[in-house]
């Protein structure tokens, strides 16, 4: 699947280079459209590797990796037009294992298939539905939390570790849990912990809501990058916690949040994502909030805030329409800053610390290892890993970013030289 999305980047990339993008997009009358699906590619690549690992344990991630895949082939089919339409005979797929075909090497004439007028505007149909339909598959990734690895790998010097700032944040919506995350027994202990607290401690808090039914519980604290995230994820995919609450929503805010963007995710999750077709498609924030007020009526919801910045989020925008939720209905915040959680009158307040040593060591490795034969030959590295987890000072973010850099870096030099690769990269 990788291997067909790198190919169809390739070959866009090819038909671009010998002319302007925006010369392209005036041809096939779909202005805009040629670097919205650049961004969406880039997207979707930066997220592939996760969903790949997710999908034999997932099966609602299967599903989304092969409509990907249909996608693609969509894709193809667009390449095949422009190379009959500038008077060649579209090329043989090529087998390769995990698909059926990926795009072929050949050199499409960039402009010659864009010259008839009529085959240039069906062309540009096919290529502005392809858009749409890839925007809704990345819309529909970020319920599952994928960790964007071009993300995770950026503060690497490389010119390929470069991504479209604001892209691809795997935080957006519901998490599907990256197992390759979680180390050690302390995060299965707090997840216990805050499992219970969610599902049995906020039945004596059903009338302490202060006007409103749903109840901030628990803030999750700690410095970027420490495991908050992670820590909320495996709370929210908690068996007990999923059978406990008629709705689960997940919502990223971030420093910017943008209120109809958490209004559209809170309705997808607690009524389904077809709940909100047709909704606020002028960015009528109004709709959409009597819309969530509909779908929380009564029933029991559990409401996850990851990276709150400010209040802001619960008290002006979220807290009305959720109030008519059943009482006693809990809220998990994850947030930097412990002020943002007295402000919201949290419950509970948990802060995330560094890992353990052992357990860094065991993150690392968990980013690298792709086989036993590769967990055996790191644990003769021990030491040299030791090393390294020490100068990223048990934070989990530091650790999978330099365990990105590490896979990348074997690939390009010989044999693993940890320390020198690592010599300039800044840890901060």
């Amino acid at each position: 699947m990788a291997a067909m999305l790198d190919a169809f980047a390739s070959s866009l990339a090819r038909i671009l280079a010998e002319t302007a993008k925006e010369e392209v997009e005036a041809l096939l009358g779909v202005p805009g459209e040629i670097s919205r699906l650049e961004a969406t590619l880039g997207d979707l690549r930066a997220v592939l590797s996760d969903a790949e690992r997710a999908r034999d344990r997932d099966a609602a991630v299967d599903r989304w990796v092969r409509e990907l895949r249909d996608a693609m082939y969509d894709a193809d089919d667009i390449l095949d037009e422009c190379q009959a339409a500038a008077g060649g005979e579209a090329a043989t797929p090529v087998a390769m294992a995990g698909c059926c075909c990926c795009f072929r090497a050949v050199r499409v004439p960039a402009l010659s298939c864009f010259r008839d007028p009529v085959r240039a505007r069906e062309i540009g149909k096919r290529v502005r539905a392809l858009n749409r339909r890839l925007d809704g598959i990345e819309r529909r990734s970020s319920r599952f939390g994928f960790v964007s690895q071009t993300r995770i790998i950026s503060s690497s010097p490389s010119p390929c570790c470069s991504r479209r700032a604001d892209s691809g944040d795997g935080r957006r919506t519901a998490p599907g849990l990256i197992r390759s995350d979680v180390v050690g027994e302390k995060i299965a202990e707090d997840t216990r912990m805050l499992a219970d607290i969610l599902v049995s401690k906020t039945t004596d808090l059903d009338d302490a809501g202060g006007g409103c039914n749903l109840i901030p519980t628990i803030a999750v604290t700690g410095a970027g990058g420490i495991g908050k995230t992670t820590l909320a994820r495996m709370v929210f995919g908690d068996a007990t916690v999923q059978e406990s609450f008629d709705a689960r929503i997940w919502l990223f805010v971030g420093r910017d949040a943008d209120e109809v963007t958490m209004l559209r995710s809170a309705i997808a999750h607690a009524a389904g994502a077809a709940s909100c077709e047709g909704l606020a498609v002028a960015g009528d924030k109004a709709l959409l909030e009597r819309a969530l007020q509909r779908a929380v009526t009564h029933r029991k919801v559990l409401l996850v805030m990851d990276d709150v910045w400010s209040d802001a989020a619960w008290n002006e925008l979220l807290r009305v329409p959720l109030s008519h939720g059943a009482p006693g209905s809990p809220i998990l915040v994850t947030t930097r800053n412990d002020g943002v959680a007295h402000r919201m009158k949290v419950r509970y307040l948990h802060r995330v610390d560094k890992l353990r040593r052992q357990d860094a060591w065991s993150l690392l490795k968990k980013q690298i290892v792709l086989n036993k034969s590769d967990e055996a030959e790191l644990d003769e590295l021990e030491d040299i890993g030791m090393q390294i987890v020490d100068r990223c000072d048990g934070l989990p973010l530091a650790i999978k970013m330099i365990g990105g850099l590490l896979v990348r870096a074997e690939q390009e030099v010989p044999g693993w030289r940890f320390l020198d690769i690592l010599h300039g990269v800044n840890m901060k």
